[in-house]
């Protein structure tokens, strides 16, 4: 059998981050990779190598499409120097060739000549589960290909996740790419409404293990080429032919999956990590500050004095007039004030939170300002943002909005229901966005005010 030293990882980095945006906008036509995201204070493509790292896979293949992703992830991950390990990237040649994601993995079989088992990854998502289990199925199988993956409810499912039908033995019967309820209800038939939403299903949770000897023999066979020829996705169409020609293909339970491709998976999978519910993650975090609370704060922090009070945060925190935890994680050099409340959110570095100021489940990026009584839940504020706000005329931001870099909020904004602010643009007092609105420039700030 394999060691798991011999298995590879094949990063996929083709994607253009629309569904992430703002998250994925640095400034107005300057698009961030979404491997390039940040999140709990690294670029989310150092996460994915890091995690699969520790499960020993040495030698990577990043398959980027496009300057921004390529040349974004070589800056921060480079050849993998700083990681101990062996990275390399596909030709720039083949980006106008390529059809779909599984076409460009042939296409890096075929180029680097990979022989050896190879993990096929996305680089928007991080994962929690053991390669050593998985690989000894995938052996044992005689699989072409095992599927990752993770149950959920049809609610969640639908339009959204792959869903995959399976034997007792684990061997996917059936593929069905993002179906719709109605879709879903074809293929079970529960005994009433509420027994149908509670069902489980297996999803495909994006990261496969695959046999590169066999997928490279199956790129020759004339409806692959075919296929190539007009779209060759994983999810969309490899997947699905190989199980629908009778190829061995199984599912492979993992302990979770976090999907960062839009905002309220963003801060949803942040929590469930900072919660401790990601052991990948919660190794690589280092030790807590209160491990029972599950909160991380940088010494930087801690002795940072707030020019309110001039008391340093530890001593704060020791006479109880600031409230930090559960599931959180401060950055360095954070000045919080008096008053303050923190709960299930992270703070990368130099933050300012002014007094009574209250955030939840929120992710804070570098820089950022936090007015007085402000309140903001459920959102993604983005680096040397600030959120102006003063006692009697509080500002609220909630339920899932995203600000991008370099915004301003005055006080008494409200934003609420997953409104998007792009980077640079000021928000007045008087503004009213409706909920579901992309503030894309300055003509739409005109137009809410």
């Amino acid at each position: 059998m394999p060691d798991i030293s011999d298995v590879v990882g094949i990063g996929l980095a083709g994607g253009q981050g629309v569904r992430a945006r703002p998250l994925t906008l640095k400034a107005p036509g300057y698009l961030r990779s979404k491997a390039a995201m940040s999140f709990l204070g690294r670029r989310l493509i150092r996460w994915v190598i890091q995690i699969l790292s520790s499960e020993g896979i040495k030698d990577y293949y990043i398959i980027a499409h496009g300057k921004e992703n390529r040349y974004q992830i070589k800056v921060m991950i480079g050849y993998g120097e700083g990681f101990g390990v062996d990275v390399k990237y596909s030709p720039v040649k083949y980006d106008a060739l390529t059809t779909g994601s599984a076409d460009s993995t042939l296409r890096m079989l075929d180029y680097w000549d990979i022989q050896q088992p190879a993990l096929v990854f996305p680089t928007d998502s991080i994962i929690d589960f053991d390669l050593g289990p998985m690989l000894e199925a995938h052996v044992r199988h005689g699989a072409v290909a095992t599927i990752a993956a993770m149950t959920r409810e049809p609610d969640e499912v639908a339009e959204k996740y792959g869903v995959m039908l399976t034997d007792p033995e684990g061997r996917v019967t059936e593929f069905v790419e993002k179906p719709t309820l109605g879709e879903l209800r074809e293929h079970f038939h529960a005994a009433s409404d509420v027994e149908f939403r509670q069902l489980p299903l297996m999803t495909n949770a994006g990261f496969y293990l695959v046999d590169t000897e066999a997928l490279r023999g199956l790129a020759d066979e004339p409806e692959i080429r075919e296929l190539r020829a007009r779209r060759l996705d994983f999810g969309k169409d490899l997947l699905p032919w190989l199980v629908g020609h009778g190829y061995p293909v199984f599912a492979h339970p993992v302990r979770q999956i976090g999907d960062l491709g839009n905002v309220e998976d963003y801060v949803e999978t942040m929590v469930a990590v900072l919660r401790g519910e990601f052991e990948a993650v919660d190794r690589l975090l280092g030790p807590p500050f209160d491990p029972a609370a599950h909160v991380w704060i940088a010494p930087e922090s801690l002795s940072m004095r707030d020019s309110t009070s001039g008391m340093t945060l530890y001593e704060k925190l020791a006479v109880g007039s600031v409230s930090i935890g559960p599931a959180v994680r401060i950055g360095r050099f954070c000045e919080i004030h008096p008053g303050v409340r923190i709960v299930e959110s992270n703070l990368d570095d130099d933050i300012e939170v002014h007094r009574d100021a209250v955030i939840e489940r929120t992710q804070v990026r570098d820089g950022a300002i936090i007015g007085a009584a402000a309140r903001v839940v459920e959102a993604v504020i983005g680096s040397m943002t600030e959120v102006r706000s003063e006692p009697y005329n509080p500002t609220t931001i909630e339920h899932f909005v995203a600000l991008g870099d370099e915004v301003i909020v005055y006080p008494g904004v409200h934003l609420s229901e997953h409104v998007a602010v792009y980077p640079r643009l000021k928000l007045p007092e008087g503004i009213t966005v409706p909920p579901g609105v992309e503030v894309t420039g300055p003509a739409d700030v005109l137009r809410y005010l």
